[in-house]
């Protein structure tokens, strides 16, 4: 398999109609469609099937949940639910994505490719760090950029979350259900969170918000001691045994220039760069880029066949 790739006069079938990249809500979603639909699909993620959504929590916005469902047991029904409409799926980071004479390539580690007559891009979109100094050695370590799902570790701890959106709120309340003391560092003077989180931390006594900080320091060797702070009452150190770092996320990079996509290339979810990211969004736009994805097959076999 060269990287060139075949004419597309000379391959008319090729193994995947369609490669899925990334296995979060949206790319799940699109894959499951077009798997259900009857297109030969192939689904490529790096990690767990239902991404980032499987450290969330209870969603309590998710339709048919009258009490909420925890993310990882959503995502585990939504990947048996593709697997049963026959959804192959491979569990690889995916390096590059090239089109050449008609066919998309996408590249996997080793060097393998997977040819496709369309991909649908759903990476999603990661945390962004702090830009402090020993912030990448201390990850994994006491630091993270992520979301937690096991908070119990946490138990009789003492952790922060730094962050002012609904992400960093909806991570405080969850670590506080076992931590001792969860400190929220926010930049601005409020958080930007809608009215039932705003209460329910309020009535959460393990956590103290700090409105009007940053975190501008980190200590620690071989994991973190401590954090610190400027703000309002100037610079001040407070020991941690976390912090989790939740300031917003970058979308991933897309192969492709923004406005020069080549026809057959669809993008959804979080990648997308959409400021409404909920797992019920993202669902929907991968199902939108799947019948996309459908329709440009459809135009494609059509003229192939008036061609015949």
């Amino acid at each position: 398999m060269n990287g060139k790739g075949p004419r597309e006069g000379k391959c008319r079938t090729l193994p995947w109609e369609a490669v899925v990249v990334g296995g979060g809500p949206a790319g799940l979603a699109a894959g499951l469609h077009l798997a259900r639909a009857g297109y030969r699909v192939l689904l490529a993620e790096k990690d767990r099937l239902g991404g980032q959504a499987r450290l969330l929590g209870r969603i309590e916005n998710y339709p048919g949940f009258p009490y909420g469902i925890d993310g990882g047991r959503l995502m585990d029904r939504w990947a048996r639910q593709a697997r049963r409409w026959g959804l192959k799926t491979l569990r690889a980071e995916v390096g590059t994505v090239t089109r050449s004479h008609g066919v998309f390539w996408v590249r996997l580690p080793g060097g393998r490719k997977l040819p496709a007559r369309c991909v649908v891009f759903c990476p999603g979109a990661a945390f962004q760090e702090l830009g402090l100094p020993g912030e990448r050695r201390l990850r994994g370590r006491g630091v993270f950029h992520a979301a937690c799902a096991d908070a119990p570790r946490w138990r009789g701890k003492t952790v922060a979350v730094a962050g002012g959106g609904e992400a960093a709120a909806y991570q405080a309340l969850a670590l506080a259900r076992h931590a001792r003391r969860v400190y929220l560092f926010c930049r601005a003077d409020k958080l930007k969170a809608h009215r039932l989180l705003l209460r329910r931390l309020r009535l959460a006594p393990r956590v103290l918000k700090v409105l009007g900080a940053a975190v501008c320091g980190l200590r620690g060797r071989r994991r973190l001691e401590a954090v610190y702070l400027v703000g309002r009452q100037g610079r001040l150190r407070l020991d941690l045994d976390a912090l989790f770092v939740l300031v917003g996320k970058s979308p991933a990079a897309l192969p492709f220039p923004a406005g020069r996509a080549p026809r057959g290339f669809f993008v959804a979810g979080d990648a997308a760069g959409e400021a409404f990211r909920q797992v019920a969004v993202a669902s929907g736009e991968g199902i939108k880029a799947a019948m996309r994805c459908i329709a440009f097959l459809e135009d494609a076999r059509g003229v192939a066949q008036s061609r015949a």
